[in-house]
């Protein structure tokens, strides 16, 4: 959700208009406190992330809370604290919440200030029931789920997403050093002449970054089929292996209201005659002063998950190109020199004696997946 915030008004620009716009809202110099996340009553982390509002022309930049207070407060004086385990990111690594218990959310920022949500009750979450996906040229992923006894209605998901890639080359050479960054010539990374391979399997993670919601409250029946998340044809994603990981959040009538106008400002232009900051008031409140703007609203809820896996050999014409070539290269101090940008593979000719007479090289990031990458393979992949 990092992106989510980024472009909660302080100061909107008529687009029609050669005149600027003054909103009645006069935000404070350093931003309205602005709060994301679940506390997660069932199995998994609680995390929540505190940040600050920033003008249109900041809105490159993450305004992070650092070094608040961050607990999960009972109303049988039951508390737990949260730890800032990122920049803004408080976290939980498992709550233990009653069912029979209401709870909320405690802040105190580094300047004193404190902030509390309401007093929320439990809603249970009804397991997701599928993520299914269509590829007539580009994928398209859905979520579906249900719950049999009509009572969620509103829903909230979140996916984090995961892909194996491979460099488009191996490599076995390496150039050799004199002085420090005084290239030399050409030598095998291993005596045995062998690859490279940890510079070939790799993975990348990524995350949403918009609001996902959706509402059954209109249909005689709570069921949900929504896209989730979208691939484009050709994408490295699905180069090799894929993997994406929903979490699934029940939330109260109230909180995807207010999700809902958080999702409009988010993703509209600003203009004249979108929804103000004043409108994003949820279920937060500053203890000492009630008419302090605060962004966020806290439901306490179970998080269901379930991860897919996607092969490329499931794909149909995918078109996958690395759109790496590779160049022959003299074996002859000068031509290295000119082609040093280049990251050797493999000897393209050498003498009856072994020595290499021409190589091959391409760029960096054809040859080092870590470039781009990692090689730590996660533990729950195939």
């Amino acid at each position: 959700m990092k992106k989510l915030f980024y472009s909660c008004v302080v100061v909107l620009l008529v687009m029609s208009c050669k005149e600027q716009f003054d909103p009645p809202v006069t935000a404070p110099v350093n931003g309205y406190l602005v709060v994301d996340g679940i506390i997660n009553s069932g199995t998994g982390s609680t995390n929540i992330r505190l940040s600050r509002t920033v003008n249109l022309a900041d809105s490159a930049r993450m305004n992070n809370e650092r070094n608040a207070l961050v607990r999960v407060e009972g109303e049988d004086n039951s508390s737990y604290p949260l730890a800032e385990v990122a920049q803004g990111l408080y976290s939980h690594p498992q709550l233990s919440l009653s069912r029979n218990v209401k709870y909320r959310l405690y802040i105190k920022t580094s300047d004193g200030k404190e902030y509390v949500s309401d007093y929320s009750r439990v809603i249970p979450t009804p397991p997701i029931d599928s993520i299914r996906w269509e590829q007539p040229g580009d994928l398209q992923l859905y979520i579906n789920t249900h719950d049999p006894l009509n009572k969620t209605l509103y829903y909230r998901w979140e996916w984090e997403e995961t892909w194996e890639f491979h460099s488009a080359f191996t490599t076995q050479l390496e150039y050799a050093y004199g002085r420090p960054g005084e290239i030399t010539g050409i030598k095998y990374r291993f005596p045995n002449q062998n690859h490279d391979l940890s510079k070939y399997y790799c993975w990348k993670h990524g995350s949403s970054t918009n609001l996902i919601i959706g509402s059954s409250a209109k249909l005689s029946r709570d069921s949900i089929d929504l896209p989730l998340h979208f691939i484009p044809r050709g994408s490295v994603k699905l180069s090799v292996l894929y993997s994406i990981k929903v979490k699934q959040y029940a939330v109260s009538r109230e909180g995807y209201d207010f999700l809902q106008r958080m999702k409009k400002n988010t993703e509209q232009t600003g203009t004249l005659f979108d929804a103000q900051p004043s409108e994003l008031v949820g279920n937060i409140h500053a203890k000492n002063n009630p008419n302090e703007i605060v962004i966020g609203f806290v439901d306490v809820a179970d998080q269901q998950e379930k991860r897919i896996f996607i092969r490329a050999s499931e794909m149909n014409n995918w078109g996958y190109r690395t759109g790496c070539t590779e160049l022959i290269v003299p074996n002859v101090l000068d031509s290295i020199l000119a082609y040093s940008y280049l990251m050797p593979t493999s000897v393209e000719e050498m003498t009856p004696f072994g020595d290499i007479l021409s190589y091959r090289g391409s760029g960096p990031t054809c040859v080092d997946c870590t470039l781009t990458g990692t090689n730590v393979r996660p533990s729950f992949w195939p």
